[in-house]
């Protein structure tokens, strides 16, 4: 019997001791769901806003009931302080409510993730200077070029889904004035098709968001493990290039696709944001303000005008390099000759 179970126990040793360490990995392993610091810069982040609307609150508050800003004359390029609207007061105070439903809803996943509900309360520094590092290692550059490049593709799926909410929403406005029936149209509406690429881009920001998201956690984990890490060897950085024209003459395919790729998109971009902003400006011209004295303003002032009209100039500003560059890359054009060919 003592025989067996000095088999079992041998047998079971193992298994406890790989099971202890793979718990004990887990634990080691960065999750910002399972930091406090994390939890607490972003309540911070939500509270501070909170302190603005409040202050707004209290002043539109104020107002109404003080009268202050109520004159005889009406500032026409400004904000009158004396008008205050209900409106404005309900859109404070359901954003408020949601940003304490987001704090409400942060402090559960916390308390959900066994963190000390006294840490949420504490005052931390920067996270740039809580992880910063003299010298990376070679995986932590990897990890940071990653984490640049995931957030410049969530910062571009982000602005292609802009426009595309500003186009569909310009393209329900166009449908919407149209007298005729949807039954007795040409062609269907293009707000289906707006509505599907929507979709699927809105699809790919939440994707972009989780890859940042996740880089973000690989990166703060390996810059808590770099200092117990060794330093690499002298030579090694001692080898590397400091000739700017080596640099140029290392750099492979890719590398030049990879920036024309980013300069055509740049293109693309900003002439698909000036079609919307052409078209903003023609709604804009024909359309008036539901507010009678926003209306009246606008009317007299033409500051939406003007700055749309200002945005498109400096989007045109924006296209003229790439305009003139084209012009110099095509063919120059052939003339017909004058005499006739035999």
């Amino acid at each position: 019997m003592r025989a067996q179970r000095c088999i079992r126990w041998t047998g079971t040793l193992p298994l406890l001791v790989f099971l202890s360490s793979c718990a004990f990995c887990q634990e080691t392993h960065y999750s910002r769901f399972r930091d406090a610091k994390w939890y607490a810069r972003q309540i911070q982040t939500l509270q501070e806003e909170v302190t603005k609307i409040d202050i707004d609150l209290r002043a539109l508050a104020q107002a109404r009931k003080s009268g202050k800003g109520v004159t005889d004359t009406v500032a026409l390029d400004q904000e009158p302080e004396g008008v205050i609207s209900e409106g404005q007061i309900d859109v404070l105070r359901k954003r408020r409510a949601e940003l304490l439903g987001q704090i409400d809803a942060l402090e559960e996943q916390a308390r959900h993730n066994a963190v000390v509900p006294g840490d949420l309360r504490k005052e931390y520094e920067s996270e740039e200077s809580a992880t910063s590092i003299e010298k990376p290692t070679g995986e932590l550059k990897v990890v940071e070029a990653a984490l640049v490049q995931a957030k410049e593709d969530l910062a571009h799926t982000r602005k292609e889904v802009e426009l595309l909410r500003r186009d569909q929403k310009l393209k329900a406005q166009q449908d919407n004035s149209n007298p005729e029936t949807r039954s007795r149209r040409d062609k269907p509406s293009d707000l289906v098709g707006i509505g599907m690429r929507l979709t699927e881009k809105e699809a790919e920001a939440q994707e972009a968001e989780q890859r940042v998201a996740e880089l973000e956690d690989r990166l703060e984990d390996l810059r808590r493990i770099a200092p117990t890490e060794s330093k690499p060897d002298d030579h090694t950085a001692d080898g590397e290039s400091s000739n700017p024209n080596d640099e140029l003459s290392d750099k492979d395919e890719a590398y030049w696709r990879k920036q024309f790729a980013a300069t055509d998109y740049k293109i693309r971009t900003a002439q698909t944001e000036l079609d919307i902003l052409q078209r903003e400006l023609n709604a804009g011209l024909v359309q008036y303000d539901r507010n009678p004295a926003t209306a009246m303003k606008e009317s007299i002032t033409r500051r939406r005008i003007n700055e749309h009209r200002k945005a498109i100039e400096d989007k045109k500003k924006e296209l003229l390099p790439f305009d003139i560059a084209r012009e110099h890359l095509l063919p120059p054009k052939t003339t017909r000759s004058a005499t006739p060919i035999v």
